[in-house]
């Protein structure tokens, strides 16, 4: 057994959170009407001042219930419609990911700031003509990666960048989560389990450690070529290594660690929802303070931490979200698309 060693721990800084009140109140318009549009909803309109003042469906009838369901005054039966609005500042674009970039430049030539939903794209390429084309523009172009805007994670960020666990060393994750059910996850120009699960371990990863160089996995995948399970490792250039593994076949509990040479970072399960984060030093079962998000924002009502933080950036002009700039988005659809090439999956 390993010597237990007394470490004085810093205090744990308190997330800087927006004021719901302190940002512009953007008028939105949701292109797709499915679950995650659901819950985008809700939570704007009960958590912050924005507004939605349509949503757009190709499904007849769909965009009619959500509005209806949601007190949402108007909407559309195409795209087209919708993003020529004037009344909508900004587009939540939540219809399937192969459709993402289409939709996302008709709303950019539009005019409209764009919210994607992750993954962004399933390519590299059509990703960067997205930033590139919202960027010449001068509109906010922004993958709609909520985990980096949650309260949790900001206390990390600042732990990290105070030095308090010295130079991050390893990171250690999972998301693994019996979807063999859901439908939607195994439907070709959807899903999969790495484009709708591993690009959370995969930005946790891109966040405190930058891009790897190296890239190696393993996996199990479906008789039509879809991922069903792969675990991952990652090594960077100062030496940092990642490893993960994701699954949409079995039950894990979702965890997350970032151990540095001075200490370690532990966030609370599900490390993807607001939860809390803990900080020990080293040494064998070194005490650990806590942070623990005590607000009312529960489960994925999470998701208005970033439309805060997009309200905020389009007041202050700006073109990509200083969390998560374009070349992060770039780099995490890259990592997946190199993992899902090293376990012989299909492409979606």
């Amino acid at each position: 057994m390993t010597e237990r060693h007394n470490v004085q721990i810093m205090a744990l800084p308190s997330p800087r959170i927006l004021d719901p009140r302190s940002v512009p109140s953007l008028r939105w318009g949701i292109l797709g009407a499915g679950w995650i549009a659901d819950v985008f909803a809700s939570t704007v309109l009960a958590n912050s001042h924005q507004r939605i003042s349509a949503v757009a469906s190709l499904t007849p009838g769909k965009a009619e219930a959500f509005a209806l369901r949601h007190g949402v005054t108007d909407f559309e039966s195409t795209y087209s419609q919708l993003v020529h609005r004037d009344d909508i500042d900004a587009v939540y674009v939540a219809n399937q990911p192969n459709d993402h970039q289409v939709t996302a430049l008709m709303a950019i030539e539009a005019g409209k700031h764009v919210l994607i939903e992750k993954p962004l794209t399933h390519s590299v390429i059509e990703a960067h003509e997205i930033f590139s084309s919202a960027r010449q523009a001068g509109l906010l172009s922004m993958e709609a990666m909520w985990t980096r805007y949650l309260p949790q994670t900001d206390v990390a960020r600042q732990l990290v960048e105070a030095g308090a666990i010295g130079t991050p060393k390893l990171i250690i994750s999972d998301f693994c989560q019996d979807n063999t059910a859901m439908e939607r996850m195994w439907r070709k120009g959807h899903g999969s389990p790495m484009w709708d699960m591993g690009i959370y371990p995969i930005a946790l990863c891109q966040m405190f450690l930058g891009s790897p160089i190296s890239i190696n996995a393993q996996g199990l995948l479906r008789e039509d070529g879809m991922d069903l399970e792969s675990t991952t490792y990652l090594t960077y250039p100062d030496g940092a290594r990642a490893t993960f593994t994701v699954s949409g076949i079995v039950d894990v509990p979702h965890h997350a660690l970032i151990a540095g040479d001075e200490g370690v970072l532990e966030f609370g399960q599900p490390f993807v929802l607001p939860t809390s984060v803990g900080m020990a030093g080293k040494g064998f079962d070194a005490p650990m303070q806590v942070w623990k998000d005590e607000s009312s924002i529960r489960g994925h009502a999470g998701l208005v931490y970033q439309v805060l933080a997009f309200a905020d950036y389009v007041s202050r002009d700006l073109v990509e979200s200083p969390l998560q700039r374009h070349d992060d988005t770039l780099a995490c659809l890259g990592t997946a698309a190199e993992i899902l090439r090293r376990i012989g999956a299909d492409a979606p």
